[in-house]
């Protein structure tokens, strides 16, 4: 709660955050604090909403700023469509399909909720698209697909947000981004609630991923390893590990 309180004075250009979960006053702040400006107030509290409106507000189709038409429940069902059409490879848990059903409805709603209520707004898309795919794929929500569940829903986002998807999405060299992805995940970062956007190797590679595809710019690749040796390798590792 704390977090978000602090998340919204920084809307309003009263805090400004120095690290994750850390917040100074912004020179506003001070002048509130000092008692040189005076601040809008509704029912004698600070009206945040009135603070927030007198801010200029992001052009809609420049940002992911909306998620009013978008829950907890439509990301479930993206990864429920992965697991339910027989196209997609889906890993099923202890080869039970009622297992596996029910893990995906077991998903706390809450959990969602909160990645999409402490979703970074005011960042620029690229940004943004790193921070979602990093976040869903990362948290690793769901027994499987949810690398495609967080690229999908991640579309859905778009278009409810105005914004236009590119033409090569979901982007060039996807596959190779989502083993890469997959390798990050699990040996090098620990995506957790308390570092939730936090810009570490995974959301990196995603960044420099969605930079290429919205600035329709050549994403370097600065190893030639065939996706195939890197799908091969990926599975070796994750032997080794559960040994």
């Amino acid at each position: 709660m704390v977090r978000l309180q602090c998340r919204a004075l920084q809307e309003c250009g009263l805090v400004v955050q120095v690290t994750h979960g850390i917040y100074t006053l912004s020179e506003r702040g001070h002048r509130y604090a000092d008692d040189e400006i005076e601040l809008p107030r509704e029912d004698g509290e600070i009206d945040i909403e009135g603070l927030r409106t007198e801010r200029p507000q992001a052009r809609r189709g420049s940002r992911i700023t909306d998620f009013s038409e978008i829950d907890a429940e439509t990301i479930k069902r993206f990864n429920y469509a992965f697991y339910s059409n027989s196209r997609d490879r889906y890993g099923l848990v202890n080869c039970s399909s009622e297992t596996t059903e029910r893990r995906i409805s077991n998903v706390k709603d809450f959990q969602l909720d909160r990645v999409m209520r402490e979703f970074p707004t005011d960042e620029p898309l690229s940004q943004q698209c790193a921070h979602w795919v990093r976040a869903i794929s990362g948290k690793h929500f769901f027994p499987d697909a949810n690398h495609r569940t967080a690229m999908g829903s991640l579309a859905a986002l778009l278009q409810l947000n105005g914004i236009d998807i590119p033409p090569a999405w979901p982007g060039r060299h996807i596959d190779r981004t989502v083993l890469k992805s997959k390798f990050v995940r699990n040996f090098v970062v620990d995506v957790r609630f308390d570092n939730l956007w936090r810009r570490d190797e995974q959301y990196i590679l995603w960044h420099r991923h969605f930079t290429a595809l919205f600035h329709d710019s050549k994403e370097r690749q600065s190893h030639r390893i065939s996706t195939q040796r890197l799908k091969e390798s990926l599975e070796n590792a994750r032997k080794t590990v559960r040994r």
